[in-house]
């Protein structure tokens, strides 16, 4: 075959090739009307895999809403316990049962179910003196039962905690307090409308700021999370005393449940 008829079949295939390679890389690129919203465009970005955009056959606008419920919280959880050091273990477990088990006592005669008392921890640990010229001296053993204390009043937090002081006395530890909802359905269902809606507004002034037309919902996700007043203590021991003057006082607040969405509009 002459370089000349060589020619004839060579280039014009080489020209096919070229054009295929064209539409395959422009087919893989973003559109280029599309919008995404500076709220999601990172993330979104980043969580896609390579040509993600191929898959919507328009241009469109990606957005992200959020959507808020207040509500009064109805349970409880204190966790709290008893620490107690003595010369021995026998000796320090000894007392750390009884304490303990007044303290329970004190629950269950506040309206506190047995079902609501669960032990989170329990332990024995030697105690050392350093203060001594020699070194470290033993001084004793510790030994620590923590519970977790599920109220299902929120109206009784005050004294169900001044119940769990007095009985528990010097021996007391008071870890922490918070409050959570039962059932947070009617609040997810209003803050995810609220989310949708804040979505569908963004969407809308995005088209309208680019000069196009807000097209049809084409992908909606949701992720959630919800967040709660919470009271805490430091950690403390009570000395023994008479009962206190006054009741503890604990104001339960408002929690929040919120939501956020994200959606895929085409744009037109």
């Amino acid at each position: 075959m002459t370089l000349q008829k060589a020619r004839k079949y060579i280039l014009p295939a080489a020209a096919v090739l070229l054009l295929a390679a064209l539409a395959v890389w422009g087919f893989q690129q973003r559109p280029a009307g599309a919008v995404v919203d500076g709220d999601s465009a990172a993330g979104v970005q980043e969580a896609l895999p390579s040509g993600q955009y191929a898959a919507y056959p328009y241009d469109v606008v990606q957005v992200t809403g959020m959507g808020k419920a207040t509500g009064v919280p109805d349970l409880a959880t204190l966790s709290l316990g008893i620490s107690v050091t003595d010369a021995t273990v026998a000796a320090a477990r000894s007392r750390a049962a009884a304490a303990l088990q007044s303290v329970r006592d004190a629950l269950t005669a506040n309206n506190v179910a047995a079902k609501d008392i669960a032990t989170t921890h329990f332990s024995i640990y030697p105690e050392y003196d350093y203060s001594q010229s020699e070194g470290r001296t033993l001084a004793g053993y510790m030994v620590s039962n923590g519970v977790t204390v599920t109220v299902r009043d929120t109206g009784d937090v005050g004294a169900i905690i001044d119940a769990a002081i007095a009985a528990g006395g010097n021996d007391i530890v008071f870890n922490d307090l918070r409050f959570a909802f039962s059932d947070t359905t009617a609040m997810e269902r209003q803050a995810r409308e609220e989310a949708v809606s804040d979505m569908a507004s963004k969407a809308a002034q995005l088209a309208e700021f680019a000069g196009r037309e807000l097209g049809d919902l084409k992908l909606v996700s949701e992720t959630s999370g919800g967040s709660f007043p919470v009271a805490e203590t430091a950690r403390y021991a009570m000395a023994a005393a008479p009962a206190p003057a006054y009741d503890t006082p604990i104001s339960v607040g408002e929690g929040e449940i919120a939501v956020t969405v994200y959606g895929v509009y085409e744009l037109r």
